[in-house]
Parts: C-alpha cells; structure tokens; sequence
C-alpha cells in the first residue's frame, strides 16, 4: 500500500502539496483507492480516497495500527556539518536506521557553510526516508549549533559517543541496551581538532574507535548510528 503523509483536519484526512501530486499525478491514485498515511504520531492510518479536487485528496480511515518502525529509544545524531549532498544522505540513513534527532554543528574545521544545508530540504529527505523505510515520525532536523552548546547538551543523555579517528582502541561500550538517551557525536570533513577532542572528553563523551582505517564523514555517520541502534535494541 502506497504510503503518504497527511493531515487530520475536523476528522476527515487530507493529502496535500507535494505529496497531493505524487499520489495524483506520478502514480495517478483515484477515488476508491487505499493508501496508508502517517500523520506525525505513532501510528499508520489505512485509508481510502473518497475524493479528489484540484489540490487535494480527501480521505476516511478504515484501520489504524501501532507503526512498528518508528524507534523505542531516543538517540541523536550531533554532526559536525558536511557539504550538502554528503548531509542529505546522512539524514536519509539516520532516518532509516531509527534515528530522532540530527544536530548540525560548526567545529573548527568544517568546510560547509550553513546556508548550503536548507532545513525544509532536509526535512522533506526525511519525510521520504520514513515512507520507504515504514517510520511514522520523522527525525526532527535542527539548527546549526557551536561546540560550546553540543557541550552544553551532554547532560541529557544517558550516554555520548564519540567516534574518535585518531584512538586507538578507545573504549568497549557495554550495555547500551539499558540506556534510553544516546548521542552520537561525528565530525566533518576536516575531522575535530585536538582542543576541541579534548573538550568533549572533558565533558564526559566516551571515546570509540571505529578500526584502522580513516572513514568518510558519511561513512563514520552511518557506522556510529547502525552500531548504537542495534547494540541499543532501538
């Protein structure tokens, strides 16, 4: 069943904008036709198409079931910002592996500039990456931060992960099955500076090496989220 996100307006669903086209006009959906739609909490509603005008697709529910995609535990991407395209896969797969939350930040040797990620962009690869992988509620994509406001935030979790390039066995992360609150902590590019290394240390991020050899951003991104989601029973 084609799945598209829609909006709950005095108990009767609609479909609207860019998904409004999709389901009109690239896979010319009619009345009569069942479609499942997410509308931004936990569940996946089964519906039908009652009708169709210019802009819009008006639906009723015919079931409603518990979406089994979304994740159990709250884990945060803080990524230290990569060039555009790099930053939209990122988002794609931090979607799909179960990820709620991403962080932009500017550390010292990003390359990126803030403009060149648009936020509504992101949110849209978002939105796209939970249809494909069943997920309800997509990852909230935030605003860039500094360093210092990443720090800030350590607090909140019940663990801080950071993937260190340069460590040489780093530590062995056990039991995070237990733990409801995980950030993972990524650099761009141009890698993090050994002040600023030395800060997140500081403020008690766990240092873990992913191996021997130097990965992408992208790759290092993927690497961290998969290894948490799992180990975590997200």
């Amino acid at each position: 069943m084609r799945r598209f996100f829609g909006e709950n307006v005095n108990g009767q669903i609609q479909i609207t904008g860019d998904e409004f086209n999709h389901l009109k006009n690239v896979l010319r959906l009619g009345v009569g036709d069942q479609v499942m739609v997410y509308l931004g909490d936990e569940y996946e509603y089964a519906c039908e198409i009652e009708q169709i005008i210019k802009k819009c697709a008006f639906c009723k529910i015919i079931g409603k079931t518990l979406c089994e995609g979304n994740p159990h535990k709250n884990i945060v991407l803080y990524q230290a910002l990569p060039k555009r395209d790099k930053f939209e896969f990122i988002v794609q797969k931090a979607t799909e592996i179960g990820i709620s939350k991403v962080v932009p930040f500017i550390s010292q040797h990003v390359v990126a500039k803030p403009t060149e990620n648009k936020i509504e962009r992101l949110k849209a690869i978002a939105k796209e990456a939970c249809k494909q992988c069943e997920r309800s509620v997509p990852p909230e994509i935030c605003a860039p931060l500094d360093v210092d406001k990443v720090i800030a935030e350590f607090g909140k979790y019940d663990l801080v992960l950071f993937a260190n390039e340069r460590a040489d066995k780093g530590t062995k992360v056990k039991g995070l099955e237990k733990m409801k609150n995980i950030a993972i902590i990524v650099g761009s590019e141009g890698g993090f500076s050994a002040k600023e290394k030395d800060k997140f240390v500081e403020a008690g991020a766990t240092v873990i090496s992913l191996g021997k050899r130097i990965y992408r951003t992208e790759t290092a991104s993927v690497a961290m989220m998969s290894l948490a989601s799992i180990l975590s029973e997200n």
